[in-house]
């Protein structure tokens, strides 16, 4: 298929099986998982994860399937193998694919945390059920927003009060990986956890979220498809 030539538009030549063609409003695109296998050029694993968190798993392993090409399949067989459609949004998948590529414990997504008599406390993002240890990703809007930010304090109070310890993570923890999940790490081994940090090949050498002043490569509007561009 032949690239478009046009000024601020990069192409390429690309080999498209018919099942990886759909139409979105009378545009010819590449389907989810296709354009998932795709991204793999430029995506961290942790970032494929956060993709293939919302793509149903039987689209993104056909593709992968009847994708022509190799040099990027451990990556995304890794991210496949740490797939979640538990997670509720792209940096919670980002975190706790970096916990897991780390050689941490895999925590629980989405978890309901009640007292002992029974009442929902919370809703958390991730938890280490052995050690009682909460991830909770925070956006920009639970620092902004006063009420959030104080409903937020409360809840922590109630959590901890319970035994569970929380760990805050923002977008500025993301963009220094290494250093997120070695706090994370020392939380851990303050309540019993025996390991080591083990990081695989896989983890990124660069941050997976992008860092104020830095460009990242261009990316899709949506994770659900993207144009064929030859």
């Amino acid at each position: 298929m032949r690239g478009p030539r046009r000024i601020g538009i990069s192409s390429r030549r690309l080999r498209i099986h018919p099942h990886d063609r759909v139409e979105l409003d009378g545009i010819a695109v590449t389907s989810a998982g296709r354009t998932w296998c795709d991204l793999a050029q430029v995506l961290t694993v942790p970032e494929l994860v956060a993709v293939a968190d919302r793509v149903p798993e039987e689209q993104l392993v056909e593709a992968l399937a009847r994708h022509p090409g190799r040099r990027h399949r451990r990556k995304l067989l890794v991210a496949l193998g740490l797939r979640d459609p538990a997670s509720e949004s792209p940096p919670e998948s980002v975190l706790r694919a970096l916990v897991v590529l780390a050689g941490l414990p895999a925590p629980r997504v989405n978890v309901d945390i009640h007292d002992r008599a029974g009442d929902f406390v919370a809703r958390v993002d991730q938890l280490f059920d052995e050690y009682g240890e909460i991830l909770e990703y925070q956006g920009d809007h639970h620092r902004t927003d006063q009420q959030q930010w104080r409903r937020d304090r409360t809840r922590e109070a109630e959590l901890e009060s319970l035994g569970f310890h929380v760990t805050e993570v923002t977008s500025a923890d993301l963009a220094r990986p290494r250093e997120l999940v070695e706090r994370i790490a020392r939380n851990l081994r303050r309540r019993g956890w025996a390991g080591a940090i083990e990081y695989s090949p896989c983890f990124p050498t660069r941050s997976p979220v992008p860092r104020p002043g830095v460009r990242n490569p261009p990316r899709p509007r949506t994770p659900d498809a993207h144009p064929p561009t030859g």
